[in-house]
């Protein structure tokens, strides 16, 4: 859907108080779950890069194990609310810009939601040519059918794609990924459905 991402993104930048003020400050259940799979056996020096880290929750959770986390995020307004709450942080939009390096974790939570699925695909080919050998690419959906658009939340319009679990395989064997754990997860949210998936590069 062309233009889709920067209408999302415009969105999030016009409304970061909303959102900070209508998301959780704490990590919990699937989501924490989730995280602790795919920080599982890390080094404490790992490399890890978190796309879309808002205001800092995760990279927080992340830190509070022992773990240094790039942060970044594709809109300056959480930028400049990463720097505020004391994280050193960076623009950085996964479809348009570059890995710089190659890293032991990949994070993204509920970002690639965002993205149409060729744009999803180009994401994985990306993120899984940015790891090192046996590199995780941890990243969050939200579960359902087809596409579209919601002004919930930030009273701002954001585009959604929705995945079944089943459908994540074969776009994820595609990419190159050598194996995968794909969780879902039924939530306290607007939106109840979510799937967590942790992908290991080769």
């Amino acid at each position: 859907m062309p233009g889709s991402n920067d209408q999302t993104l415009r969105a999030y930048d016009e409304n970061v108080r909303a959102y900070v003020e209508g998301t959780a400050h704490a990590v919990s259940g699937p989501p924490q779950e989730w995280m602790d799979r795919a920080l599982d056996g890390l080094s404490p020096s790992a490399r890890i890069i978190e796309l879309g880290s808002a205001f800092g929750r995760d990279a927080a959770y992340l830190a509070s194990k022992g773990f240094a986390v790039e942060c970044t995020d594709a809109t300056p307004g959480f930028v400049a609310e990463l720097f505020a709450r004391g994280f050193d942080a960076r623009l950085f939009n996964v479809l348009t810009d570059a890995f710089a390096g190659a890293y032991d974790l990949i994070l993204a939570n509920a970002v690639l939601l965002h993205f149409d699925r060729a744009q999803f695909a180009r994401v994985l080919d990306k993120a899984r040519a940015a790891l090192v050998t046996g590199g995780r690419f941890a990243f969050s959906l939200k579960g359902g059918e087809g596409e579209g658009w919601s002004s919930a939340k930030l009273g701002a319009p954001r585009y959604f794609c929705y995945w079944r679990a089943e459908q994540l395989a074969p776009v994820l064997r595609a990419a190159g990924f050598a194996d995968w754990s794909i969780e879902e997860a039924r939530m306290n949210r607007a939106h109840a459905d979510w799937i967590y998936v942790v992908a290991r590069a080769p």
